[in-house]
């Protein structure tokens, strides 16, 4: 029976493809087939997948003819996976040896767990490196998004850390054609879930890429991240959250617009909207004051809620970003 289906999209990654399917393979967990879905690639990736997939056994390949991103790359996984268990990979990504094993064994033992997160290196190799570890933590019911709330979660919103029972795929699919995928799903997942771990075993290796969309400053790009976490906030302003947690969501939707309001092609339609919704969520100067924030951002909070979102983002989208 397989346990565990791999899925890694694949589009003109001839020279870090290799790499990363010997970190998944190292991984020595029987029961894991990995698939490559190739994704129009042009650079000769296709067939660096066929070569790959004819020496190993574990490995099989889908050929998407045309290049539909991401999303539709891990969709066609989904769909073609076996494993009671999902994961995905980047292919310019890799895997710290004893990552799926690992957290497979508490997979095998906990029939509620749901999903699993690990630790995560972001911008691997590079000044920029950040990594995100994790207490061995179970957190089950009703206590699952608020904790992931309480314990800013949004902020390491990413798929390739996690391990996902395929159930939770039912009904869910990543949106194609459009950028920050994995934010726009894992809220949902995470209210089917059961019991989620957390988990300090293994690591993901997120390797810096020069030309990936956190790093391309276009509207339509960076638009999604700031509607799935203006979602978050709407879902969360409510008595039962902490208004500390709520404070902090704000800070960071607020940032996230000014990132927008500085875009050059920005939809200044969208952007009012977007402002004076966005003020009616303000927080109170106090509890902004208490928010553990840095001074920076609290400064910067307070000036958007005593000019109002609107007025303080055309202010500071004086400064564009570089086209």
């Amino acid at each position: 029976m397989t346990e565990l289906s791999v899925i890694i999209p694949v589009y003109n990654s001839r020279y870090t493809l290799k790499r990363c399917v010997k970190s998944v393979l190292a991984q020595n967990l029987s029961g894991m087939e990995i698939i490559l879905v190739n994704d129009g690639s042009s650079d000769g990736s296709s067939e660096l997948c066929d070569d790959i997939a004819s020496d190993n056994r574990q490995v099989r390949v889908i050929h998407r003819i045309n290049n539909g991103g991401l999303s539709a790359a891990r969709n066609s996984g989904i769909e073609a996976s076996k494993g009671r268990w999902l994961s995905f990979v980047d292919s310019d990504d890799e895997l710290v040896p004893g990552t799926l094993a690992g957290n497979m064994e508490w997979a095998g033992s906990h029939p509620a767990t749901d999903l699993i997160e690990f630790p995560v290196t972001v911008h691997y190799g590079s000044p920029e490196s950040l990594t995100v570890n994790f207490e061995p933590t179970t957190v089950s019911g009703n206590r699952i998004f608020r904790h992931w709330i309480e314990n800013e979660g949004y902020r390491h919103c990413y798929a390739c850390n996690k391990l996902f029972r395929r159930r939770l795929f039912d009904n869910i699919r990543f949106p194609e054609g459009e950028t920050f995928e994995d934010a726009a799903i894992l809220p949902d997942i995470l209210h089917l879930c059961r019991e989620v771990r957390y988990s300090d075993r293994g690591r993901y290796l997120y390797h810096k890429s020069e030309g990936s969309i956190t790093r391309t400053y276009r509207f339509k790009n960076q638009e999604p991240l700031f509607r799935h976490n203006f979602r978050l906030l709407r879902e969360i302003s409510d008595p039962g959250v902490d208004e500390i947690h709520k404070v902090r969501l704000w800070n960071v939707c607020l940032n996230l617009l000014i990132d927008l309001c500085r875009c050059r092609d920005a939809e200044h339609t969208y952007l009012e909207s977007n402002a004076k919704q966005l003020s009616l969520y303000r927080p109170r100067f106090g509890a902004l004051l208490s928010s553990g924030l840095p001074l920076k951002q609290v400064f910067k909070s307070v000036s958007a809620s005593i000019l109002g979102a609107k007025s303080f983002c055309n202010f500071m989208a004086l400064k564009k970003y570089p086209s």
